[in-house]
């Protein structure tokens, strides 16, 4: 009765609106070009007014909202060519992979995409070659480097000084402890690691090519001009950027496809909305700091993220979660309690999971829990598993005549020293433990994934690869727009909006010498209506 109070309340207001959405539109008639600049990188912290104003930088937006841009460009009719222009970017290959797929989406619909850029890398390639028509400037100059690998062995360098690491892994393919005790590769990780990146590569080239084999060699060059991009075919002309971005072009405002999606799902009594929450996880795995219970950028901290999968559970509003994911793995111990986390919200929400860059070990871990998985077809997963390592200082004390005498030590105290070397009773205590952890995390694997545990060997033991679906590892490949198409799907299909869970700007993390003056700068704020599938809507919110 009350909500029905305030739409009348409201309604001339929502009239009012609606009136402004249709003249904006009529005022853009007879235009036929949209111009868009990609962002050189994305938010992912909320910034207050302060925090934007001290920092001087232009303002930009989250992945999320540019995904929402492309895909409202995509569906809007009036809209037939699209001007883009690549400034340097710092996106990671999964967000160059993602944004280039929803290109080539708009470019499948009818519109003409033309692209201009002067620089760039890898990336930049991958957008320029998902578009109708490129054109660089004549000085232009491209980085190319391909997936590859070259790690460091320290393992013969840390004996001459006497350092001498011991390491305890659940499998030979679970080769991270294998830069610190050996000086190569073993036949093993080498293999692994070498199938990676083929396959990854081989993606790579398949999309800069769009198929074409001939094209390759093209690619292995380390730095590619203009010219030599147009000669392989690569681009379709060279232009300055006057001449590209020409005056007499008929453009759209830059909010033009917003509002005529926004008109065009208006409605004078809106139905209620179901919310989605897009929380993204990344970095290595750890407990945190308990008394400071703050996430930040880059960690994945067991004593502020707990926290966070409560909140979640408790709003009634939520309906479902997706947990952008993006880890290289960390503390077996603090994966666990995560996961365990995981499961308790799945009981009152729908959980899925986003692999984006790298998701393995334990970033896979708690991954599992999730009742489904969507992962880019770039992303590294994998090496299920467990790895220690402890390193023995005794003999580069003594070449400095440094001493440590063990005194009250009982069995098992020389595993928190660095200087005694272990007992064979240690040895196996420590090896006992990770094979505890390694079948504890084949059980989590085995029941979030229903895969047979005499399965997991065959994907386990360590091995690192590009996902797939035949082995199970996830459900689907696609972007985060098909993660939350997926969701959308799983509530009925009705009416959702979306909401990004990132964690707040901390200034005393960028400018120290404010210490305890400041504390986290927490920020809600809603940026409106912007559709993304029918009738969505996208917010930012931090708990």
């Amino acid at each position: 009765m009350f909500r029905i109070l305030f739409f009348l309340l409201f309604l001339p207001f929502r009239v009012l609106y609606l009136i402004y959405l249709r003249l904006s539109l009529f005022l853009q008639r007879g235009k036929e070009t949209y111009e868009l600049e990609m962002p050189p990188v994305f938010e992912d912290s909320y910034k207050s007014f302060f925090v934007k104003k001290l920092q001087g930088k232009e303002e930009t937006i989250t992945r999320l909202e540019l995904l929402v841009l492309l895909k409202t460009i995509e569906k809007n009719p009036k809209i037939k060519t699209v001007d883009i222009s690549l400034p340097p970017l710092e996106w990671t290959l999964s967000e160059f992979y993602e944004i280039r797929n929803e290109l080539i989406a708009i470019r499948e619909s009818g519109k003409t995409i033309r692209m201009f850029a002067k620089e760039g890398g890898l990336g930049s390639l991958l957008l320029l070659t998902a578009a109708s028509e490129t054109y660089l400037a004549p000085e232009s100059e491209f980085m190319v480097l391909l997936p590859s690998a070259e790690p460091m062995f320290f393992g013969k360098f840390l004996k001459t000084w006497g350092i001498e690491v011991q390491a305890f892994a659940s499998g030979p393919y679970k080769s991270f402890a294998e830069s610190f005790t050996r000086g190569e590769f073993s036949r093993e990780a080498r293999k692994n690691l070498e199938s990676l990146v083929i396959d990854l590569r081989n993606v790579i080239l398949s999309a800069l090519t769009n198929g074409n084999q001939n094209l390759e060699p093209v690619f292995y060059k380390p730095m590619l001009s203009a010219e030599e991009l147009l000669t392989a075919g690569v681009v379709h002309g060279i232009k300055t950027e006057t001449e590209f971005f020409s005056s007499d072009r008929k453009l759209f405002s830059p909010s033009y496809p917003t509002l005529y999606q926004t008109s065009k799902e208006f409605s004078l009594f809106p139905k209620r909305k179901q919310e989605v929450v897009i929380l993204p996880i990344d970095g290595g795995i750890t407990g945190g700091d308990y008394l400071h219970k703050n996430r930040e950028n880059g960690k994945i901290e067991a004593f502020s993220l707990i926290p966070t999968l409560k909140a979640l559970g408790e709003d009634k509003k939520i309906k479902a979660v997706i947990l952008e994911i993006s880890s290289p793995g960390g503390s077996a111990f603090y994966s666990e309690q995560i996961h365990q986390e995981i499961l308790e919200l799945k009981k009152s929400k729908l959980v899925t999971a986003y692999f984006k860059d790298t998701v393995a070990s334990g970033g896979y871990y708690i991954a599992t829990a999730a009742d489904y998985i969507t992962a880019s077809p770039v992303c590294i997963t994998g090496s299920i598993g467990a790895v220690s390592i402890r390193a023995n200082l005794q003999k580069l004390y003594k070449k400095f005549h440094l001493n440590k005498e063990a005194v009250g030590f009982y069995p098992f105290r020389d595993i928190h020293s660095e200087f005694q070397p272990l007992s064979k009773q240690s040895v196996k205590y420590l090896e006992s433990q990770i094979k505890k952890i390694e079948a504890l995390f084949y059980k989590r694997v085995s029941e979030g994934r229903n895969i047979p545990l005499s399965e997991l060997p065959k994907i386990g033991m360590g091995r690192v690869y590009l996902p797939t679906t035949e082995n199970q590892i996830v459900d689907s490949l696609g972007g985060l727009l098909d993660a939350i198409s997926f969701v959308k799907e799983k509530l009925g299909g009705k009416a959702i909006y979306l909401t990004e869970e990132l964690p707040s700007y901390n200034l005393k993390n960028k400018i120290p010498l404010l210490g305890g003056l400041l504390s986290e700068l927490q920020l809600l704020e809603s940026l409106g209506e912007v559709s993304l599938l029918s009738h969505t809507k996208l917010r930012w919110k931090n708990r």
